[in-house]
């Protein structure tokens, strides 16, 4: 138990001395980060709460929210698939597994997979297309361990490799998220993130490589081979905080209020309120809504939020649930999530 609380202390001192860190994220520093796939949210629960989900979410949705709720959920094991859909005719696809491990903890393996889709390539000389089309991979892989550290607070973190590629270009990287949640007694529940914590990205590969004959020179002489060197990017780290508060009306009624705070090193500071209503455990009904206190009207591009779930019995301690979400947002067709889990 004390190095229980040790490990505890030292994850809390951690992300708290974080926030000094990534309190630097401000408007002119907008769009200086790369693997924006990162950012993108999975799983319809949360983002039909407004993304107020910090604290108060569990099972494998949380990989993407809080690892720590990972150790926190009902089930034994658990399976999820969920789809997005994007903006611009794209798609996010999600899958993640996890199981609990007795005493060790709960491991979770998932993948995020952005769907572009096919366009047609375009040069600085065929600026009306080539007639090859091209498709860009974007791909998070990530393995999530979690434990309860005691009988209130639960702790996690999500290891996490990034890849992307075009064409005959790509980079890598590699990224952690540390997530710590605290239950109450009395319905509260706290959450603490940091999210995308890791190195340097940068782009390589054959398409960085030219051929150039050099000008004003004889006829004959040899070409010249070039190599540019793409400029390297940081990721989208963030730091949220949140809290929720689980109202119970009676034995079948219950409403939980949940906000949440989030600071990016390179984006504006986010604040989200979301509401759920359940009846018996089984259907479910949210909404919820999120800005940037600092922006604009062009700045805050997503609206409220809102959707409705099942969770129905398959027998034993087998269950099946089925969530939707949906976005409001601004100058691109609204945002859909559909997320189905089995939990065992």
């Amino acid at each position: 138990m004390k190095l229980n609380k040790i490990l505890i202390l030292i994850v809390i001192i951690a992300l708290a001395f974080s926030v000094t860190a990534l309190m630097a994220g401000n408007k002119d520093k907008i769009g200086g980060a790369g693997a924006q796939q990162l950012l993108i949210p999975v799983g319809s629960r949360g983002i039909a709460m407004g993304g107020a989900y910090n604290a108060m979410v569990s099972g494998n949705e949380a990989i993407f929210w809080n690892p720590a709720g990972l150790s926190a959920s009902e089930a034994t094991a658990e399976a999820t698939f969920s789809n997005l859909r994007w903006i611009a005719d794209t798609q996010v696809n999600y899958f993640a597994i996890s199981s609990k491990m007795g005493r060790l903890g709960s491991i979770g393996i998932s993948a995020k997979i952005y769907d572009f889709g096919e366009f047609e390539q375009t040069t600085e000389f065929e600026t009306e297309g080539t007639g090859i089309m091209v498709s860009p991979t974007n791909m998070v892989l990530g393995l999530t361990f979690s434990r309860q550290m005691t009988d209130r607070i639960f702790f996690g973190i999500n290891a996490k490799i990034i890849s992307e590629s075009f064409m005959r270009m790509s980079a890598s990287g590699f990224a952690l998220d540390i997530g710590v949640q605290y239950i109450s007694s009395a319905g509260i529940r706290m959450g603490l993130t940091l999210n995308n914590f890791g190195g340097m990205m940068q782009y390589t590969g054959e398409d960085l490589q030219r051929t150039v004959d050099l000008p004003f020179t004889e006829a004959g002489t040899q070409s010249i081979d070039l190599r540019l060197e793409a400029q390297q990017f940081e990721l989208p780290s963030t730091f949220e905080i949140g809290i929720a508060y689980d109202y119970r009306i009676n034995d079948q009624n219950t409403i939980t209020l949940a906000t949440n705070y989030k600071n990016q090193n390179y984006g504006l500071d986010e604040v989200m309120g979301g509401v759920e209503y359940g009846f018996n455990d089984m259907f479910f009904v949210r909404g919820g809504y999120g800005q940037s206190p600092e922006g604009g009207a062009d700045d805050n591009i997503f609206g409220f939020t809102a959707g409705a779930g099942i969770k129905y019995s398959l027998g034993g301690s087998s269950k099946i649930l089925v969530d939707y979400a949906y976005r409001d947002t601004k100058w691109f067709e609204s945002n859909q999530w559909v997320t189905v889990s089995v939990m065992f």
